[in-house]
């Protein structure tokens, strides 16, 4: 029973570290960046990563070994929709990872100044992966609930 209960916060908390770099992002990534920023963007991107893969190990651990079982998720239609959000989520954030990291390599040090419309453009990503992200939850409670579209 504590196992499930730990295995329940380590998922929980991935998902939290997940939206709080996510806002992260949003909140600094802007038109006019000084070079401190420019460089932390990078770094940012990669613990976002790196709490994303710890979502799927303690989802995938939850899944076979601490919940409701392999079955109940195999059969669930909201699990299904679930995942496949997840995994639009991570195709949203591909343009921004790409592009902090070329910002970082173009800036070589300086501020960065990006064109209004690539800003726009990356921006609108960031802000479509935290829309798609906050549906993830309804998903999942709509699951825990038996429930189907």
């Amino acid at each position: 029973m504590l196992s499930q209960a730990i295995a329940a916060y380590a998922h929980y908390l991935s998902i939290f570290c997940t939206l709080a770099l996510l806002v992260a992002e949003l909140a600094l990534f802007r038109q006019h960046m000084d070079a401190r920023i420019v460089r932390l963007l990078p770094r940012l991107d990669l613990f976002y990563l790196v709490a994303v893969v710890a979502i799927i190990v303690t989802g995938l651990l939850r899944v076979y070994f601490f919940a409701k079982g392999v079955a109940f998720y195999r059969d669930s239609e909201m699990f299904w929709i679930k995942m496949a959000l997840f995994v639009v989520v991570g195709l949203l954030s591909l343009p921004p990872t790409f592009a902090f990291i070329a910002t970082r390599r173009s800036a070589a040090g300086r501020d960065a100044d990006l064109a209004p419309e690539r800003f726009r453009r990356i921006r609108s990503f960031v802000v479509a992966e935290l829309c798609v992200f906050a549906l993830i939850p309804l998903a999942a409670a709509m699951m825990a609930r038996g429930l189907a579209l």
